[in-house]
């Protein structure tokens, strides 16, 4: 028993020494010892400036971090630190580096203390990687193109790389402003450059989404109709019902503009119209669903509506709170399954007032699947096997 117990032990730290391989290893040494070691290896110092309250921090190193393909490019070109922007040397560093947002991004050249590039906030393995090569281009890092824009220097390679870096920390007047300039020096919308930096960095209701509404059949042929009406669709989920409606049709436009009704009947506090058009909605079956329920998830959260939310809309966020915490697909995911628990929570507690508990939770699902259930839907019953 005692070999197995230490086979077994043997196993189990050989996997975690595997697992030390997996995603970006980073160093819990003194700033000091980080700088020596970058010097020695003559890498860029990359650091992950975080706070324990950030959520996109506590994202990006649960998702993007772990990743191998993330860990493979980042353990070989630099020396990674994490620091606590709120503890230790992590005050007077992100003082000294101008951090005021997290996650903040930050490449130090360890010779000269100088920060070559940032970059911030929650970004897919996929950007992160870039940001990191973006810090090895002197022609892509953030003080070269921070010092060649306000010197006035308008190239069109230039201005894009700047777009995207501008994008990367957030800053959507720069994003606005850098992208008008680049229509005005003679680009076009449909260069698929200009279409690749529009698509990812310019968001919202605006001039050029209204002409590739009015040039809709010329951007499908050009980039793919899937690639057109999920711009569309992604950047008229909130706007103004009337705008909406006199763009050209596309797929995600007629559920967009219902999500707009729903909307404003809730800011109307008008809840049973509200509640009509959602029901009508998951009844229909050639909506889509998980859309609906990612949508669905901020509406019915009864946090937003106060304590004197009226009975029929707690009642109905009740109902839909139930649908999505049995339909989500993601089951990683526990928010909306803490969310369906704390809505429980507060029943029980209505209960305490007098209040009923709502009619939905004693009866069926109205709507998809009837049992509340962590088991993935690609995962099949254990056959039951009958005795001999």
């Amino acid at each position: 028993m005692k070999k197995y117990i230490l086979a077994v032990l043997m196993m189990v730290c050989a996997f975690s020494a595997g697992a030390q391989n997996y995603g970006i290893d980073f160093l819990h040494v003194k700033w000091s010892e980080a700088v020596e070691k970058a010097k020695a290896e003559n890498k860029l110092i990359f650091v992950d400036f975080y706070t324990q309250w950030c959520g996109p921090c506590y994202n990006m190193a649960q998702n993007v971090f772990t990743l191998p393909v993330v860990g493979e490019f980042y353990n070989q070109t630099f020396v990674n630190m994490k620091i606590d922007a709120e503890n230790g040397e992590g005050v007077e560093l992100a003082k000294k580096y101008g951090v005021r947002s997290y996650p903040t991004y930050m490449f130090i050249n360890p010779a000269t203390g100088e920060a070559v590039h940032r970059s911030s906030s929650r970004q897919t393995a996929e950007q992160f990687i870039q940001t990191g090569c973006n810090a090895l281009n002197p022609e892509t890092c953030s003080p070269y193109l921070e010092s060649e824009f306000q010197k006035g220097n308008r190239d069109r390679k230039l201005l894009i790389n700047y777009i995207n870096y501008k994008s990367s920390v957030y800053a959507k007047k720069d994003v606005d402003a850098a992208f008008a300039e680049l229509i005005r020096g003679g680009a076009k919308l449909t260069d698929p450059d200009v279409w690749e930096v529009y698509v990812n960095t310019i968001s919202g209701m605006n001039e050029y989404l209204k002409q590739v509404s009015d040039n809709y059949a010329d951007f499908c042929t050009r980039f793919t109709k899937e690639a057109v009406d999920k711009k569309l669709a992604q950047e008229t989920g909130y706007g103004d019902l009337a705008e909406v409606e006199a763009l050209c049709d596309f797929e995600g436009k007629a559920f967009n503009c219902e999500m707009i009704r729903i909307n404003s009947d809730i800011r109307a506090k008008n809840y049973e119209a509200a509640a009509q058009k959602i029901d009508a909605m998951l009844s229909d079956t050639a909506v889509d669903h998980l859309l609906l329920i990612e949508r669905l998830k901020f509406i019915a959260r009864l946090g937003y509506y106060g304590r004197n939310v009226p009975d029929f809309w707690f009642d109905k966020c009740v109902e839909y709170l139930r649908y999505i915490a049995y339909n989500q697909t993601d089951r990683d995911d526990p928010q909306i399954h803490q969310e369906y628990a704390a809505t429980l929570e507060k029943v029980l507690l209505r209960q305490q007032e007098g209040k009923p508990v709502p009619a939905c939770l004693l009866k069926e699902p109205v709507w998809g699947k009837k049992t509340y259930s962590m088991r993935p839907d690609a995962l099949k019953m254990k056959p039951v096997r009958k005795k001999k």
